[in-house]
């Protein structure tokens, strides 16, 4: 979802030519011819050998995945988590050629377990806009589509991506969902736009466990060290009064979705400051995100190290 961070070095994944070369519309667009070729038995072989291949030879990577996992649970940081998570990660992006052949009417049929919805439909019901928060976990992008076929109206926030084609042809795939799309940081109204649409009971989701700039982050407690958090859940929900809602997606044993939604929070201002204010709410939201991650750490997708400083042994 991402682009550039401030946060990149020469090690980041994001400077290597695979991204810069992969990470493009026409990679996307391949994606969805050879989906419609292959089918979805041969995409789901061809798209794990590839992330196994590129796990067996990128030891960088896996160390690195290895010590994010390892800030969740050190005992599940191992060698096959590792290769399983680029496996998926692989898997996650073929998805994109299933939803182009699948009908959105017919979305309910890839999900299974459905948890906290009644959070999202009280909310609406309450007729207010809501913050929907989640990380790089799981196959995220889908969200969009299952929260237009439960009847919210929802709006991603993104980033800008490598290049303006990739950043339009990835908000107009979600346009067929009914998804739109908000490229934040692109001028200095996006935020208005935001409160606006939150304002008038909109949905708004947005990936906040890598922060677009370090300035606006805010170290969170993991049970094995500390986080980057973004800032930018909690500073909505007092800009626009709305509710936050942790949301998770994931893929379970039997190939089905499955979706975890949070009870709801709101960010209160502290007599203490704004810092405070945006600080105390952030934890709070990351709390229940940080527990989703923990249970599947094989679907929380990093690729360069997120720990600040010692990771507790």
């Amino acid at each position: 979802m991402e682009s550039k961070e401030g946060t990149q070095g020469p090690g980041d994944y994001r400077n290597r030519l695979f991204y810069r070369l992969l990470y493009t519309r026409q990679s996307f667009l391949m994606i969805l011819a050879a989906w419609r070729i292959v089918g979805k038995r041969g995409a789901w072989i061809i798209s794990r050998t590839i992330g196994l291949a590129y796990a067996l030879t990128h030891p960088v990577t896996i160390r690195a995945i290895r010590a994010n996992i390892a800030l969740l649970d050190p005992t599940k940081a191992t060698f096959a988590a590792a290769c399983r998570m680029l496996m998926n990660q692989a898997e996650c992006f073929s998805l994109y050629g299933r939803l182009s052949t699948f009908p959105p009417s017919e979305v309910m049929n890839l999900f299974g377990d459905r948890k906290g919805i009644e959070h999202l439909q009280r909310v609406k019901a309450e007729g207010k806009g809501c913050v929907l928060v989640t990380g790089h976990f799981g196959f995220f992008e889908i969200g969009g589509l299952i929260m237009t076929r439960f009847g919210f109206p929802i709006t991603i926030l993104t980033f800008r991506e490598p290049s303006p084609e990739l950043t339009r042809w990835r908000a107009d795939f979600r346009a067929r969902w009914g998804v739109n799309t908000i490229v934040v940081g692109e001028d200095a109204f996006s935020v208005v736009e935001i409160v606006r649409t939150l304002r008038a009971g909109g949905f708004v989701a947005i990936l906040a466990d890598r922060p677009y700039n370090p300035a606006d982050a805010i170290p969170v407690e993991c049970p094995h060290g500390r986080i980057p958090f973004s800032k930018a859940p909690a500073l909505l929900s007092l800009l626009a009064g709305s509710p936050v809602i942790p949301v998770g997606i994931t893929t379970g044993r039997d190939g089905l979705f499955r979706i975890e939604a949070g009870p709801a929070i709101t960010a209160t201002w502290s007599p203490e400051g704004r810092e405070e204010s945006i600080g105390a709410a952030t934890v709070k939201i990351a709390a229940p995100l940080l527990e989703m991650f923990r249970k599947e750490p094989e679907q929380w997708y990093h690729f360069a190290p997120l720990g600040i400083g010692e990771i507790a042994p």
